[in-house]
């Protein structure tokens, strides 16, 4: 299902942005800033307060030669008190090899729009809650997604988990659309080190349901760092491929057929 679609175009307008927004002069907004890359946290902007994020996430290594960069652009709003909603634009490059041949292909995403509702603050509740549901429509494909976030800080300590559920659908032929169901456990642990500096680790379990059934469950744990300035912030996690679920009891400790041995991501805020 793949776009000749340039990758250079995509990239090009990406990095416009994000030097636009770099060099831009406003006043300081309140940031809600991400200590983790995969599990979410349960803060949302102010009421008027807008944030550019770039995303890019790396997938790498299956039985064969595998690289996969996605490539996103989010522009997030705070629209009411708890609650705040985002624009994305998606994209991604794969590079693989199929049946001894090198195979290279760029892929329009298509859009996504989201929204946060922020139930209880992780500081001045017992815990922090928000409710979290997403669509994307792309050329052949659309996307349900919706999660549960749960934190909690703990003066520099900073937990958070995600139980997340999606359901995709991918037209694969003229008159043939697949069906895959994902349901993921996140969740992340993370130290300030100074009121910038974090230090964590995050850990995924991420299982997907497609077309007779099961198809693989596999887990992922890695260390994150953050660093959060007054009006711009970044994440970086790794996340090397643990365990394969799915194949416990067998001598094979990982899936490499459906799931990728290493994935890593990085995040970029700015206060616009």
């Amino acid at each position: 299902m793949s776009r000749t679609c340039p990758p250079r175009r995509f990239l090009a307008v990406a990095s416009v942005a994000v030097v636009l927004v770099a060099l831009a002069a406003a006043t300081p907004a309140a940031s809600s800033e991400r200590r983790f890359t995969y599990t979410y946290e349960s803060l949302v902007l102010n009421p008027g307060n807008v944030e550019l994020e770039p995303w890019t996430t790396v997938r790498g290594g299956r039985e064969d030669l595998y690289l996969r960069f996605e490539e996103r652009i989010e522009l997030e709003i705070g629209v009411f008190e708890n609650v705040q909603m985002a624009w994305y634009l998606n994209g991604k490059a794969v590079t693989e090899a199929t049946g001894g041949l090198l195979k290279k292909e760029f892929e329009f995403g298509g859009v996504s729009n989201e929204w946060k509702w922020k139930l209880l603050d992780p500081v001045a509740d017992p815990v922090g809650l928000a409710l979290y549901g997403e669509w994307t429509a792309a050329p052949s494909e659309a996307e349900l997604e919706a999660k549960v976030i749960v934190d909690k800080r703990f003066g520099d300590v900073i937990v958070a988990a995600n139980l997340v559920g999606e359901i995709e659908w991918e037209l694969e032929q003229p008159d043939e659309v697949a069906q895959e169901l994902v349901i993921e456990v996140d969740g992340g642990l993370a130290y300030l080190v100074t009121p910038e500096f974090g230090l964590g680790l995050e850990l995924r379990n991420h299982t997907v349901f497609a077309g007779e059934g099961f198809e693989h469950s596999v887990v992922y744990a890695g260390p994150t760092l953050s660093y959060a300035a007054e009006r711009w912030w970044v994440a970086f996690s790794v996340l090397p491929q643990v365990v394969d679920l799915g194949g416990l009891g067998t001598p094979q400790l990982q899936d490499l057929a459906h799931a990728e041995r290493i994935n890593a991501r990085v995040l970029l805020g700015f206060d616009l």
